[in-house]
C-alpha cells in the first residue's frame, strides 16, 4: 500500500472524479488516496473496518468466506465501485476480503473521525443506496449471462472485461471459479481459442489477438456495463 500522493495530486484526482459531490459537508479532511499494488489485500476479513474505499482506477476482486475457511471469488469491480458501507452501519460485521486484481487506486475516508456526521448526511446516504443497487443488479446480471449463455461466450466477455494491455493476467483456477465452470472445460476453451489465433498463451497469461472475433463473441452476451 502506497500513500505518498502530494496534496496538489490529491487535489487534482477529486477533481477529476465527482466524489466530493457525494457529501453535504467538506470530507477532504477525512479523505486520503491510496494505492494498492496487484496482489495486495485492500480488505481483510481479520480487519476491524474503520473506512469506506472508493475505487477509481484498476480491478479489484471480492472474495466469500466459506465456514471451513475457503475463499471463493464472487466478483470483479472496476469503476466507480464502493466498499465498507456495511460495515459503517453495523460496526462490528465482518468484511469480505478485497484483493487487487491489478494496481488500484482508492479515495479512502477515515469514517472514525466523522461517522455520526456520514449516517445524517442524507445526500451520502443516496450515494451508498444507489451504488449498492448497481452492484447487486450487476452480481444478478453476472449469474444471468452464466446460465443464459454458452460458457463461451461468457470467456470471451470475461477476457474483454479483465484484460489490461490485451493480456488477461489471471490465474485460472480463479477464472474457472468465476466462470462457474470446471478447470478442465476453462482449458479446452483456451485451447480452442488458442488454435483459432483468437488467444496466444504468454508468460504473463492470455494475450488478445483477434480483438474483432473475441468482441463478437461477447457481443451475444450482451453485458451491460452496471455504472
Amino acid at each position: 500500500m502506497q500513500n505518498n500522493e502530494s496534496r496538489s495530486d490529491i487535489d487534482k484526482i477529486l477533481k477529476d472524479s465527482d466524489f466530493l459531490s457525494h457529501f453535504s459537508f467538506d470530507i477532504r479532511p477525512y479523505l486520503r488516496v491510496v494505492t494498492y499494488k496487484k496482489g495486495e489485500y485492500i480488505i481483510r476479513d481479520t480487519d476491524h473496518l474503520t473506512r469506506v474505499l472508493y475505487l477509481e482506477t484498476g480491478t479489484a476482486k471480492l472474495y466469500g468466506i466459506h465456514k471451513n475457511g475457503r475463499q471463493s471469488l464472487i466478483n470483479f469491480f472496476t469503476p466507480p465501485a464502493f466498499f465498507g458501507v456495511p460495515e459503517l452501519f453495523e460496526e462490528n460485521k465482518k468484511p469480505f476480503p478485497i484483493v487487487a486484481q491489478t494496481k488500484c487506486r482508492f479515495i479512502e475516508v477515515d469514517t472514525s473521525r466523522c461517522r455520526a456526521r456520514l449516517l445524517q448526511d442524507a445526500r451520502f446516504l443516496r450515494f451508498c443506496c444507489s451504488m449498492a443497487l448497481k452492484q447487486n443488479v450487476a452480481q444478478n446480471r453476472k449469474y444471468m449471462n452464466l446460465a443464459a449463455y454458452p460458457s463461451r461466450n461468457n470467456f470471451a466477455a470475461s477476457v474483454l472485461r479483465l484484460q489490461s494491455g490485451g493480456i488477461l493476467s489471471l490465474k485460472y483456477t480463479e477464472l474457472a471459479e468465476y466462470l462457474t465452470i470446471s478447470y478442465r472445460h476453462l482449458m479446452q476453451l483456451i485451447t480452442e481459442m488458442c488454435s483459432e489465433g483468437i488467444l496466444k498463451r504468454v508468460p504473463k497469461g492470455l494475450q488478445i489477438l483477434d480483438w474483432k472475433s473475441l468482441e463478437d463473441l461477447a457481443d451475444e452476451v450482451h453485458e451491460e456495463k452496471p455504472w
